[in-house]
């Protein structure tokens, strides 16, 4: 009996040696209290890829809180050192879902409480001693951070270790709470991740169906801080939603560098947590629903702009002569005038917001101007453009029969259809220009959704009827101009040049001389017929004037589409068709690629190439061996342009940007080009 009582001692103790070598037991500090931690083998050997699950378990008491991996703006994530192990290869960590914790303003990522952090032990040889020897440096804080090391010592022999059903336990429950992690080509479909370098941000676009309340947090650059902006929900055309989380990226190193670079993005959700693993694009972002009120704001700015373009000053000078040369008009009749004019654009940009909504419901190009791709309408405008000038010639006066209750409003007119028209006509006549704040407004308003849309295309109207809104409002401001006189002949006469130079140009959008000829033709046949039909007759001067004006812009205009005409540009930049696989293949060269998008009916585009692309010092830079020069021809609709721009966030021209090897997804250029910004981006992008 007492030789049986030492065996069973004797197993015993051997058991609970065999238990105790698979974990460490509680870890203390002292002069730590407040944390202690353990490692727990589950014994659970995989004899074909060598692998022992393990589980670091950490308890924190009262408000004491510990780091993930990325702590945020402050911390230090925990860490273990095994260099002194024996037949160890190596460990992989998992980490579960971290809470978001805001102390003094910043945002950190850790646990409270407790945590248990799921290991994979790797080793060299199963039937050899192993001795796990490490430093686990841990970082726990409250108002006051302690770092704190912890010896870790476990001494086994791995095939003879036992399942451990606390340890498996404790295992499994550390792994559901790691997030699924997916790799690149599972993560495509998901996710999309965009850095506006400009603005040093981050556009986190997911896919919004499964996520009710998410956490983002990103990671993957550890001397980058990232720090939510706000999020809002989009509507794609095929009517779910995504979810876009907007970020500040801040590095102390300088400006973050994130393109071509592979983020982690940790989503956490109430019931479920992904990681996804995607790369950074080069992107324009747009400011979210949170910041609608900016977006409006640059819809009023970029509206009122408008006036001041090439494309509406003249109409809007027409409008104001018309004013001084009638001083005797009250201001009631003024007020309705401009009222009236102004109700024409606001209607205009509604059925513009209509057009580009059917557009998109059919899934056709969308875009700022894209009704200047149709020669019909350029056609029309041309007309328009030369009816108005001529008229403020004197050359005849437009008055419609009381059938159709309308009127072009012109100089000295009163009927406030005629004035609702003008109105429709300047609208129009601005959507080839492109103005600062103007992209941005137009890029969210096409991207966003159906209410969206109409309220910012509101804002643009209302922008650009300021001036007439601000005359309708203190007509006593037609007081403040000159009396009438010699000086009004020269007015009419330099805002119907201008007008004049907008039929020509317009008229330059066409393609041949006989589409011109044949225009103008139409125009003259169909004002004779017009005024026969109301029973008028026209001057012999000013039948001759007509036709003159009329053969002098038709020889014009065929020159300037001619060849003959494109020869005279002063340039020997060698262009070639936009091609991203060509972009691709010359950056992998060592090439800096600039790309320009433009369409010959978009004023802004013309300005900028005269402006600074063919002056120096860009012009001489552009002409360098190593640079290669790309147009993509927005003129006239083209799928594959438009699915350029829009990958790019971009609904309209111009459209610039630069690639190279320091910058292979691209640096996008403002709307407006300056000779700083686009060097900048040269230099930038190129190989040093």
């Amino acid at each position: 009996m007492k030789h049986l009582k030492i065996i069973v001692g004797f197993w015993l103790i051997l058991l609970s040696s065999s238990v105790f070598a698979q974990t460490t037991g509680w870890i203390e500090n002292p002069n730590h209290p407040p944390v202690k931690t353990r490692l727990m083998l589950t014994g659970e050997l995989d004899p074909v890829t060598k692998t022992l699950p393990a589980v670091l378990e950490v308890k924190l008491d009262g408000d004491w809180k510990t780091y993930w991996r990325t702590p945020g703006e402050g911390g230090i994530a925990p860490s273990i050192k095994w260099d002194k192990s024996t037949n160890l290869n190596h460990v992989e960590w998992s980490w579960p879902a971290p809470d978001k914790f805001s102390l003094l303003g910043m945002q950190t990522f850790g646990y409270q409480g407790e945590v248990m952090f799921p290991l994979l032990l790797t080793l060299d040889d199963l039937s050899a001693n192993t001795q796990l020897h490490g430093k686990f440096t841990l970082s726990s804080c409250t108002t006051i951070c302690v770092l704190t090391d912890y010896e870790i010592n476990l001494d086994f022999t791995p095939n003879d270790l036992k399942a451990d059903s606390d340890a498996m336990f404790a295992y499994n429950k550390a792994v559901s709470k790691v997030p699924q992690k997916l790799t690149q080509a599972q993560s495509a479909d998901s996710i999309g991740l965009g850095w506006d370098s400009a603005k040093s941000q981050l556009e986190v676009v997911l896919d919004e169906k499964q996520w009710q309340r998410p956490e983002i947090i990103i990671d993957g650059e550890p001397d980058t801080v990232f720090k939510l902006v706000g999020t809002h929900k989009v509507e794609k055309e095929d009517g779910t939603q995504q979810l876009v989380a907007i970020f500040d990226g801040e590095s102390w190193l300088g400006e973050p560098e994130l393109l071509d670079k592979n983020l982690n993005i940790t989503v956490v959700d109430s019931n479920h947590a992904i990681e996804y693993l995607s790369p950074v694009n080069a992107t324009q972002i747009i400011d979210s629903g949170n910041s609608l009120l900016t977006i409006l704001l640059f819809a009023l700015l970029g509206g009122l702009i408008l006036n001041v373009m090439p494309c509406v000053l003249p109409v809007l000078g027409m409008k104001l002569s018309s004013v001084v040369a009638a001083p005797d008009l009250q201001k009631n009749q003024i007020r309705q005038q401009f009222l009236a004019s102004a109700l024409g654009i606001l209607v205009s940009f509604w059925l513009l917001a209509g057009f580009i909504l059917v557009l998109k419901l059919t899934g056709q190009a969308i875009g700022w101007g894209v009704q200047f791709q149709n020669p019909w309408f350029i056609g029309f405008m041309a007309l328009v453009t030369s009816v108005f000038a001529l008229n403020m010639l004197g050359a005849f006066e437009i008055n419609l029969p009381s059938s159709f209750q309308t009127k072009l409003a012109t100089t000295g007119g009163n009927n406030n259809r005629g004035h609702f028209l003008q109105g429709m006509f300047a609208t129009l006549l601005a959507t080839p220009c492109s103005a600062p704040f103007l992209g941005t407004a137009v890029a969210f308003a096409l991207g966003a959704d159906t209410l969206s849309l109409l309220v910012i295309f509101t804002a643009l109207a209302l922008g650009m009827a300021m001036p007439w809104l601000v005359v309708a409002a203190f007509p006593q401001v037609a007081g403040y101009f000159p009396k009438p006189g010699r000086w009004m002949s020269v007015v009419k006469v330099v805002f119907s040049v201008l007008l004049l130079i907008t039929s020509l140009w317009l008229i330059s959008l066409l393609s041949s001389f006989i589409a011109v000829s044949y225009l103008f033709a139409a125009a003259a046949v169909l004002l004779i017929t017009f005024f026969v039909f109301m029973g008028k007759t026209l001057g012999v001067a000013a039948v001759i004037a007509t036709f003159s004006i009329t053969l002098m812009l038709a020889a014009v205009s065929a020159f300037m589409t001619s060849d003959q005409w494109a020869k005279t540009l002063p340039t020997d930049l060698q262009w070639t068709p936009l091609s991203e696989a060509l972009i691709n293949e010359q950056v992998a060269q060592g090439k800096t690629v600039f790309v320009d998008v433009t369409a010959d009916w978009c004023i802004t585009c013309k300005a900028n190439k005269v402006g600074v692309i063919l002056q120096d010092p860009v012009y001489s830079v552009l002409k360098q061996d190593n640079m290669v020069l790309m147009i993509g021809d927005w003129t006239t609709p083209s799928e594959h342009i438009t699915d350029y721009l829009q990958s790019h966030n971009r609904f309209g021209v111009p459209f610039n940007v630069v690639y190279g090897p320091n910058a292979p997804n691209g640096i996008e250029l403002p709307v407006i080009l300056s000779t700083k910004d686009v060097l900048a981006a040269i230099e930038r992008a190129s190989a040093k």
